[in-house]
């Protein structure tokens, strides 16, 4: 029994009863070895840098007790109101995006009647289209997400009804009604079954609150709204929020903080620039032993003092009195500040020139790489939730306008940015040698030519009178 708990326990290192340990260097060995068994343990699964000894990366105890946190701002709906009421940083960063969207408009692919084409606009002038978009836009990306529900004239009964295109009448479309995701628009628990579906997986009806004591609760088909998502979400993240996305102001949050915080702090230290102090020899002796008379005197002098303290006024000072200013430096605070606004404008995705309307900052600089990034960024959004909603609205109106839904109907988004007239030039100028030096080759005939520059000055509104009459024999050559 003896020799089994002696092969069982642990066998102790061997040491000369002369060289014997220092405490101080046992202590330190266990203080590693307890650092590294806890951030072995923390670390397990983990795939980051770790330095143990140098206390950097995850064994740094500042570094490693820094994590992210849901806030759920999104479900916050009098918050972001409040913010989005208040702060006109906020609302710039809600507001320009969507505005810049439906700025340009869209243009049909196809070739219309003129007419035709202006009865579209009046009906959409008429109704506002445009501007119920960008609304809609507008509060997705303030609430996470909203609905415009299509107003059909004959089709009140028929809302929790998919939407039927081929009984539609002329002259039948009545607008759009807005509709946020904080004014009472609950997702049904019901999904779009149908893989063709532009909407499989997203709820297949809409119950909407008009919070009004004459108005029951509306039962609407998923066909007859156009749903716009801001920030996308991972799917289990989307049903927590009921198929909404996240509002833009989630992800942002703490730098619209930030910014907002310094810019309080540097606006509250000017009131406290410069401070003015008044040394009296017997003060002390004043407050302490005097009168509550005598100390409201006191009191009362000054702030007079204080009150006749301008550039001609005269101050009186005792033998034993003296007076100092103290000047409050500014130096670094701009920095600050600027460091804040980048912050700011990279969260947003907004250029500073734009978001802040401040001219471009540094030698030579212009700008136009910032906003040819968010042109681009504004064509990813136009794509991701503007198109879908024309994609339904068109049909609609133009059935309304028209009569018939044409075959070939399309469109395109309209270019943000305009091009100068020297740009313009230079392009056709280019564009025209390219299409004459292709058919001098033989590789087109002169009315692809023509067809070419045609296509060109639709876009860029030159060469309008170039006529469609044929002017080659079909083989290339000119007759």
């Amino acid at each position: 029994m003896k020799k089994r708990q002696q092969r069982n326990m642990p066998r102790a290192k061997v040491t000369s009863e002369k060289a014997k340990p220092d405490p101080a260097e046992i202590e330190k060995e266990l203080a590693q070895r307890l650092c590294i068994n806890r951030l072995g343990q923390k670390l397990n699964g983990a795939d980051a840098y770790s330095n143990p000894l140098a206390f950097l990366g995850e064994a740094s105890p500042i570094f490693s007790a820094g994590t992210f946190i849901k806030t759920n701002l999104t479900k916050n709906f009098c918050l972001l109101t409040a913010a989005y009421r208040t702060s006109s940083l906020v609302s710039r960063i809600i507001d320009t995006p969507a505005e810049d969207m439906t700025r340009a408009w869209y243009a049909l692919t196809a070739d219309f009647d003129p007419e035709d084409m202006a009865e579209l606009r009046k009906l959409e002038a008429r109704h506002s289209v445009k501007q119920e978009l960008t609304d809609a836009i507008r509060w997705a990306r303030l609430y996470g997400g909203s609905l415009a529900l299509m107003i059909i004239r004959g089709e009140n009964e028929k809302l929790d009804q998919p939407l039927d295109l081929d009984a539609l009448p002329p002259d039948c479309f009545q607008g759009l009604l807005v509709l946020d995701r904080a004014t009472g628009v609950t997702p049904s628990t019901e999904l779009v079954c149908n893989l063709d579906d532009p909407d499989y997986g997203l709820p297949e009806y809409y119950t909407v609150d008009m919070n009004s004591e004459n108005a029951a609760t509306l039962k609407i088909h998923h066909s007859r709204v156009l749903r716009f998502v801001s920030r996308e979400l991972p799917r289990m993240e989307m049903i927590e929020e009921e198929y909404w996305g996240a509002s833009e102001l989630e992800h942002m949050w703490a730098s619209v903080l930030q910014y907002e915080t310094i810019t309080a702090s540097i606006s509250e230290l000017t009131n406290k620039a410069s401070i003015s102090t008044m040394k009296l020899g017997n003060l002390g002796e004043l407050y302490s032993l005097g009168t509550e008379e005598t100390k409201a005197r006191i009191d009362a002098v000054i702030a007079e003092m204080g009150y006749l303290m301008t550039s001609h006024g005269t101050l009186l000072l005792g033998p034993e009195d003296s007076m100092e200013r103290q000047a409050y430096s500014f130096d670094g605070l701009k920095d600050i500040h600027e460091v804040a606004m980048l912050n700011v404008s990279g969260a947003a995705e907004i250029p500073v020139t734009k978001l802040f309307g401040r001219s471009p900052a540094g030698m030579n600089a212009t700008g136009e790489s910032d906003m040819r990034n968010y042109c681009e960024m504004i064509s990813g959004l136009q794509e991701r939730m503007l198109r879908p909603a024309l994609e339904r609205l068109l049909p609609v109106m133009v059935i309304s306008c028209w009569g018939y839904l044409p075959e070939d109907l399309g469109f395109v988004f309209n270019p943000l940015t305009t091009m100068t007239p020297e740009q313009v030039g230079d392009i056709a100028m280019k564009f025209s040698a390219t299409v004459e030096d292709t058919y001098e080759a033989g590789l087109i005939t002169r009315n692809e030519a023509r067809a070419e520059l045609r296509a060109l000055g639709e876009k860029y509104a030159i060469w309008t009178k170039l006529s469609d009459e044929e002017g080659g024999d079909g083989n290339g050559q000119q007759q």
